[in-house]
């Protein structure tokens, strides 16, 4: 027995029509009428006479309706009590390290906040190899983080950017900041500063294997340590990175010892996204409404909820 029995027993006994009570509830009266019978075959009681025009309660069904709305009222109650105690708990919202996409964050949240301004809102730091973990022991709701396949695996995602990478930013002084576009391969006498192997290795290897299916092996590479590590080691001439244009637009002012190029290669996909368990809470599922109705036409179809 499920609650939908005791809800279409009851809208029945209040109708006095299994016509009417179809229209109330929007399904099909066969299909309610079968829900009906079912009912009467697990509680082993006629509920309900047929009529010609209509259904009257037996004496055995008054006795059931008054349990069932009781038991309806409960679940009702319980369904409350757990809304309440989750807005009360708030929502646990992690990141990692944004970089250019900060801005896109700060507006989705500012929005939940318009959306939902009496629940607690507590927005952590969680490295993103360790956020599946986070999710699967409820430390946190949800997630923003890069990801470099879709859909993404064990979780629901919402794209709130396609951060494909079609570029790279090499020294000045290199060869190939004098072409206007390059090939990936040709980079191979340069350091490779790459997301973290500790910190993104999900994320380190998809690029990698990218790469390696571009026709680069990068033998010489090593863990990004920041923005202002990468900018040296690149101006100094030792080193390159990957880059889309959201990143190449801060490079701009930096053509004296930081270059941008577009490769001629195939981009490789990326994506700034929400994660998040299929279990999600009343609040994660208002976080995901409000993100998609920021998002642009295209980003609203790269979900996987």
């Amino acid at each position: 027995m499920e609650l939908r029995h005791l809800r279409y027993f009851v809208a029945v006994a209040e109708e006095g029509s299994f016509l009417r009570a179809a229209g109330r509830l929007r399904v099909a009266q066969p299909a309610l009428s079968k829900q009906i019978r079912d009912l009467e075959r697990e509680v082993g009681v006629k509920l309900f006479e047929r009529l010609p025009r209509g259904a009257r309660v037996t004496r055995a069904g008054e006795q059931f309706l008054s349990n069932a709305r009781s038991a309806l009222e409960s679940a009702t109650r319980a369904v409350s009590t757990a809304r309440r105690t989750d807005s009360a708990s708030g929502l646990k919202f992690a990141h990692s390290d944004l970089y250019v996409y900060t801005p896109v964050l700060v507006k989705l949240l500012a929005a939940f906040r318009q959306a939902c301004p009496e629940t607690p809102l507590r927005v952590v730091r969680v490295n993103e190899v360790d956020q599946p973990a986070a999710l699967r022991e409820q430390r946190i709701d949800v997630a923003a983080t890069f990801v470099a396949t879709w859909p993404v695996p064990g979780l629901e995602a919402l794209q709130l950017a396609d951060c494909a990478v079609t570029g790279v930013l090499l020294p000045a002084t290199h060869p190939l900041a004098a072409e206007r576009r390059i090939r990936l391969r040709d980079l191979s006498d340069l350091v490779w500063l790459h997301p973290s192997q500790h910190t993104r290795p999900e994320l380190y290897r998809a690029l990698r294997t990218a790469l390696e299916s571009r026709g680069l092996v990068p033998t010489r590479h090593r863990g990004r340590r920041g923005d202002i590590g990468a900018n040296v080691a690149i101006a100094a001439g030792d080193a390159w990175a990957l880059a889309n244009p959201a990143v190449a637009a801060l490079y701009a002012d930096m053509q004296g010892s930081i270059v941008h190029r577009p490769f001629v290669d195939a981009p490789i996909p990326m994506w700034f996204a929400l994660v998040w368990r299929d279990d999600s809470s009343p609040l994660v599922d208002t976080l995901v409404r409000v993100a998609r109705g920021l998002a642009s036409p295209a980003a609203r179809t790269r979900s996987t909820a």
